[in-house]
């Protein structure tokens, strides 16, 4: 019982997924008009069997004026049909392609605004498999697969009018292993569709991989991990080749199947078809026009369940596209506020905020506030819950306990992209795009024109390392900004952050990755970003925060300290603690250098 119930509801998911593909994709009159001609086309290349038939007979009766006339109406279909060939194959590619690009862009749009948290539970390998392997898989199924259904059972029942006109006794004996043909094909059809499915799910592991090594080469080559992501690709590539195997494997015993059986007719009629002729039952004319329309019945009656099986593998892949723009978006509601006069800039009121897949709080009953204008320090050891402080300001979670506000404003009710427009980010991983470093400037405030973003290079202290490349501002920095130093890229994102003129500054251990002489730059930079601004600063080297107006010292989720730097170096407390053994480090670090 369970499983008919099962089977009934895979059906019902098969066909609306069938339904929700084609009203995924715009222009559905094209795809209606190319179906039409792939009917129409269907129709005249079964119905050119018949005239076979009249023209051989014609040529041997020797009726000329028949003979002629027939060949001549041939030759106009003929041409007929190559248009109608190219029309039906020029509407079908024409709306695949145009549905395909509205696919892309639409998961390319649903990466971009799916909620955070379900969008941190996909590696960046399969989303790119799903945009790609699946969205192929889909073009195939309306290109291809799609017209093959609708043509081949047309094909198929015009052919078997047309066996029964010219001998059903023929027909009969011809077909009677069609029943074995179609059960068997069906049987063995069924295993396809989760074959397929699991070798997609493989692929997409592969790409996983090889997007992990390719992001992080540095780091492979610094720790000869080569061998390591080897090994691990290696493993994900022979479990998609299993796969693979056992998808072909199906696929090759379905047609050898297929075939075995199809072929069997043939000899059934020339044997049979052969005795009729001889005893008067039959023309030639209509024996070689059997024989010819034995072709549109049972080739396609051996191709349709593998027909069936690629379109079952095709629907998986749009399935797997489908549940990935599934996912929510971030919310879209919201107020446009203006920040409240007298109102602190940032205040956290009791706020407890758990990791999805954690069960301790990453923050516990966090309550502060930032003036506006302050500087505000965040400092503590490594999971103390610094960060989280600022993927909740920008939004990123909303399944905490208690209430933030911006402004004054709950950050709930601002409207997500007002609220992000009160925040520039500087992050320790700066992520820069494969475009011109004055495009990546600009993508803090998209209608700054040239002089300003020079002028504010000059002040992030990136216009001078700027000018010594050969095409300045127009040079292109690479993929993810590799053919930039770590202080170049720094002084870039801060140079972006400073053209978005953003009320709030957040500062998440913007300098914990430089040497000396860069860190001093990126300080100094930053100095001038922060200046008339509210500046939150999440710091792990504690010197970079020694002018903060406030340093909250936080641990396990909680503010264990507050205060400015001498305050709390008075206090003998953690943060002292901190402070004076990282001095020690450094000073043991200098003269070691000194001495080198």
């Amino acid at each position: 019982m369970r499983r008919v119930a099962h089977r009934r509801v895979t059906q019902t998911m098969k066909k609306s997924m069938f339904f929700r593909l084609l009203k995924a994709f715009p222009r559905q009159k094209i795809l209606a008009l190319g179906l039409v001609a792939n009917m129409v086309f269907s129709v005249l290349t079964v119905g050119f069997s018949y005239l076979i038939r009249v023209l051989i007979d014609a040529a041997v009766e020797g009726q000329r004026e028949v003979f002629f006339t027939v060949f001549y109406a041939s030759g106009v279909l003929l041409v007929l049909n190559f248009g109608l060939s190219y029309t039906r194959r020029r509407l079908l590619g024409s709306y695949t392609e145009s549905g395909v690009a509205r696919l892309r862009e639409a998961v390319a749009e649903k990466t971009a605004v799916m909620d955070y948290a379900r969008l941190q539970r996909y590696r960046s390998g399969d989303v790119l498999s799903r945009a790609t392997n699946d969205i192929n898989r889909v073009r195939n199924y309306t290109s291809m697969t799609l017209p093959r259904l609708i043509e081949i059972p047309i094909m198929g029942v015009l052919a078997l009018a047309l066996l029964l006109m010219f001998s059903w006794q023929l027909t009969l004996v011809s077909l009677v292993l069609t029943p074995i043909l179609v059960i068997g094909s069906g049987l063995m059809m069924k295993p396809m569709a989760k074959a397929s499915k699991k070798m997609q799910a493989k692929l997409a592991d592969v790409n996983a991989i090889t997007i992990d090594t390719v992001k992080g080469v540095e780091v492979v080559k610094a720790y000869n991990l080569t061998d390591m992501l080897t090994q691990k690709n290696d493993v994900s590539v022979d479990q998609s080749v299993q796969s693979g195997r056992v998808v072909a494997k199906r696929r090759a015993m379905l047609e050898s199947f297929s075939i075995a059986f199809s072929i069997l007719p043939y000899i059934t009629t020339f044997l049979l078809g052969g005795y009729f002729v001889h005893q008067g039952q039959m023309s030639i004319g209509a024996l070689l026009a059997f024989i010819n329309l034995l072709n549109f019945l049972t080739f396609p009656l051996s191709q349709m369940s593998v027909l069936l099986g690629e379109a079952k593998r095709d629907l998986a892949a749009a399935e797997r596209v489908f549940a990935l723009l599934d996912e929510p978006a971030e919310r879209h509601d919201g107020q446009v506020y203006t920040m409240k006069s007298g109102a602190p800039a940032i205040a956290f009121h009791n706020v407890s905020f758990t990791y999805p897949d954690d069960t301790k709080p990453a923050i516990n009953t966090l309550s502060l506030e930032v003036e506006r204008g302050q500087t505000v320090a965040f400092v503590g050891p490594s999971g103390g819950g610094k960060s989280t402080v600022m993927k909740l300001l920008l939004g990123y979670y909303d399944t905490y306990e208690g209430d933030i506000l911006i402004g004054g404003y709950d950050i709930r009710d601002w409207s997500l992209r007002a609220l992000r427009k009160q925040l520039s980010l500087v992050s320790q991983d700066t992520y820069l795009f494969p475009e011109s470093v004055k495009e990546n400037i600009r993508h803090g405030d998209m209608s700054a024109n040239d002089d300003r973003i020079e002028r504010i290079a000059k002040q992030a202290n990136a216009d001078a390392f700027i000018q010594g490349f050969e095409q300045g501002y127009d040079t292109p920095i690479g993929e993810m900004g590799n053919t930039l130093s770590g202080g170049q890229k720094q002084r870039l994102s801060i140079a972006r952050a400073m053209v978005k003129d953003a009320e709030i500054m957040l500062l998440d251990e913007a300098t914990s990755a430089l040497d000396t002489e860069s860190e001093a730059l990126v300080q100094a930079a930053m100095t001038r970003a922060m200046k008339g601004k509210t500046a939150v600063v999440i710091a792990h080297r504690l010197s970079t925060v020694r002018d903060a107006d406030v340093i909250h010292v936080i641990a396990k989720g909680r503010i264990v300290e507050s205060g400015d730097h001498e305050t709390l170096l008075a206090r003998e407390g953690l943060y002292a603690k901190l402070y004076r053994k990282q001095t020690a480090e450094e000073g043991e670090t200098l003269y070691e250098t000194a001495h080198a």
